[in-house]
């Protein structure tokens, strides 16, 4: 595959799997209906969105202080990977929005979180550890000597 092909989207739980969607929908109390459709890759942009959620600039005491928010990498990160979504609220679809988004409880979050880090496995180590370590508010102390893997088989 090559750096500008289309990479199709990913389903949650995946629709050819219905083995793996019952497993799924039973762990995470997930209604039948849902679904959500995940960006099949990360690319730049969406590395550079996640980092300037993560890190602010002149918010500080002092002018120039950079303030890092670990909360804002996680939420940085579903609101630019999350395509659609069948949610509904009420018997009516809940649109795909930054709003809606952050109102998602972790039992939808931390399995979509998970399912992006399986997508992220696609970059090469070093990619991967610039946009997670951003996405969790993980900072890597100079001192470190060796990168360990972000993601386990």
């Amino acid at each position: 595959m090559g750096a500008f092909d289309e990479v199709a989207p990913v389903t949650l739980p995946d629709p050819s799997d219905q083995e793996q969607a019952t497993a799924f929908r039973k762990k995470w109390g997930w209604e039948q209906h849902e679904q959500v459709m995940l960006k099949g890759q990360i690319v730049v942009a969406d590395q550079e969105y996640v980092t300037n959620q993560y890190l602010t600039s002149g918010t500080g005491k002092k002018s120039g202080e950079v303030t890092m928010q670990a909360g804002h990498g996680r939420f940085a990160l579903l609101d630019r990977m999350i395509i659609d979504w069948s949610f509904l609220r009420n018997g009516q679809r809940v649109p795909v929005n930054r709003e809606n988004i952050r109102r998602l409880p972790a039992t939808y979050s931390n399995p979509i979180l998970e399912t992006i880090d399986k997508i992220a496995a696609g970059m090469s180590e070093e990619e991967q550890t610039d946009f997670l370590d951003s996405a969790n508010g993980h900072t890597v102390d100079a001192s470190e000597s060796t990168s360990l893997p972000l993601l386990r088989s």
